[in-house]
């Protein structure tokens, strides 16, 4: 089940928040994760085994750390947990790659490897296992106690706002709400807006721009020319960030309305001022488990192994900082799927996060701010070009149409790519979307009407943006009931 179907938001939704609404403490909880499950199951079948079973492990590895006498022990069942979790993660994403790398020293060998069969991928499984992993980290490091109630790990692991693509919360984050929380009039009303501009941004904008871009990246390399490029790219940097940040409104705003506060996952990434900043504002859940639980512990794995302030000739701390930082861009790569392509992108990303420390900081500082998060845009933008395309071949061709240098005509005009009124509109409202730009208009509004003795603004504004919202939901739920639903590119991960 997608949350951008009408049978998730008027079959399954309703009745559920109705219930948990009229259940109190552990009956709420019992109840919610027999939702989760049930909307896990509605569309992975059987596989909803592999998330029961996650949580249940996970929840019995962390009672075993919790209790471990020693730090010895601690350290030994935390790396046999992470281990299986890992194990999980690589059989269910990576069997096919591990196999196609393993395959020239089979060979060497004089074996040949049988195929792997086919299975399917279970949404969320990156998303649940980060979550787990981070939850045995905690216990390990004292920071949370071991939860003795199952329910409340299971819940946490598998509560369905958050179980298909993130954000990836932290259990020391909802430790306190899973135990009590009360959802207020306020929150429903907080929860049910973010959902609808979730849908929104989803339905109405990041679908419409999928149909370009699949068109666009659907024409052979030889038959690229820039602009064709540029509006594949253009469209698809716009598409990615509404996709993803309306999955993780919905995902905010369902919890709200459950009484749930989850963490913000996007803070316009598309106005940072360098490649650094970029990730402290993009899928921030992911990149602060990254520096968390890799960067962190890998740069100070490091340092302890240099003396001295330099060695080299190169400071300490860069020895530290760059192979960390590549170590865990290459993982962040990873992470996202089983492709060179994907691997290539996140070393991308970090190396100019190390040119950026290393021989631009000083020079992007000189900067007008408006030229910095220009180049923090192509940087990003041409990213997304290698992060989109099939293979590293489709993206080394892009890049060189995006340069002016493939020579293509274009070739049949692509039957999707229509630059009709209805696109425009997309890439207009896409660009507004991903800028603080509503933000500031309303904290203008807010202020101006602060003032004011005349009520009836106040309440004119109340109603304008009331009549937004029902206008959203209504063009939405038409687009959903006219063609089916698209899945959430990041479902996938």
């Amino acid at each position: 089940m997608f949350l951008n179907t009408p049978a998730f938001l008027f079959l399954f939704l309703p009745p559920v928040l109705l219930a948990s609404l009229l259940l109190k403490n552990e009956a709420r909880n019992a109840f919610l994760l027999l939702a989760s499950l049930t909307f896990y199951a509605w569309g992975q079948g059987w596989l909803v085994l592999l998330l029961l079973g996650s949580a249940l492990g996970n929840h019995l590895l962390g009672l075993g750390i919790d209790r471990a006498g020693s730090r010895g022990k601690r350290k030994a069942l935390l790396l046999a947990a992470l281990g299986l979790n890992l194990a999980l993660l690589a059989a269910c994403k990576y069997p096919h790659f591990i196999i196609a790398l393993l395959q020239p020293l089979l060979r060497a060998a004089g074996l040949a490897a049988g195929a792997v069969p086919a299975w399917p991928l279970p949404l969320g499984v990156s998303f649940f296992t980060f979550m787990a992993m981070a939850y045995l980290i905690e216990v390990h490091n004292r920071a949370i106690p071991a939860e003795r109630q199952w329910v409340r790990t299971a819940l946490f692991i598998s509560f369905f706002p958050a179980l298909l693509s993130g954000p990836i919360n932290r259990y020391s984050r909802l430790r306190q709400q899973l135990a009590e929380r009360h959802v207020t009039p306020e929150l429903l009303g907080q929860g049910l807006r973010r959902v609808i501009i979730g849908l929104g941004k989803k339905v109405l904008l990041a679908d419409t721009l999928a149909r370009a871009v699949d068109a666009v990246f659907a024409v052979p390399a030889a038959n690229l020319t820039a602009p064709l490029a540029w509006l594949g790219v253009a469209c698809f940097t716009l598409q990615i960030f509404l996709d993803f940040s309306g999955y993780s409104d919905m995902a905010i705003g369902l919890g709200r309305m459950f009484g749930f506060t989850f963490m913000e996952n996007f803070n316009y990434p598309y106005v940072a001022r360098s490649i650094t900043d970029f990730w402290n504002r993009w899928h921030i859940s992911l990149s602060s488990w990254l520096r968390d639980f890799i960067f962190l512990p890998a740069a100070y794995a490091l340092s302890r192994r240099i003396k001295g302030e330099r060695w080299l000739g190169i400071r300490a701390d860069s020895w530290c900082y760059y192979p960390a930082m590549l170590l865990t861009m290459f993982l962040c790569g990873l992470w996202h799927g089983a492709a060179w392509t994907f691997i290539a992108w996140g070393l991308y990303h970090g190396l100019f996060i190390v040119l950026e420390r290393q021989a631009l900081k000083k020079v992007l500082k000189r900067l007008w701010p408006p030229l910095q998060t220009a180049y923090t845009l192509l940087v990003v933008a041409c990213g997304w070009a290698l992060f989109r395309a099939a293979d590293l071949s489709q993206a080394t061709g892009f890049w060189k149409a995006l340069l002016g240098g493939a020579g293509g005509d274009g070739g049949p005009r692509p039957p999707d790519l229509v630059l009709d009124v209805r696109l425009l509109l997309a890439l207009a409202a896409g660009l507004i979307a991903a800028g603080p730009v509503l933000p500031a208009l309303r904290a203008v509004i807010d202020k101006r009407l602060a003032g004011t003795r005349h009520h009836w603004l106040r309440q004119g504004a109340q109603l304008l943006a009331l009549a937004f919202l029902a206008a959203v939901l209504a063009a939405s739920v038409m687009a959903m009931t006219a063609s089916p639903a698209a899945p959430f590119i990041y479902f996938s991960f």
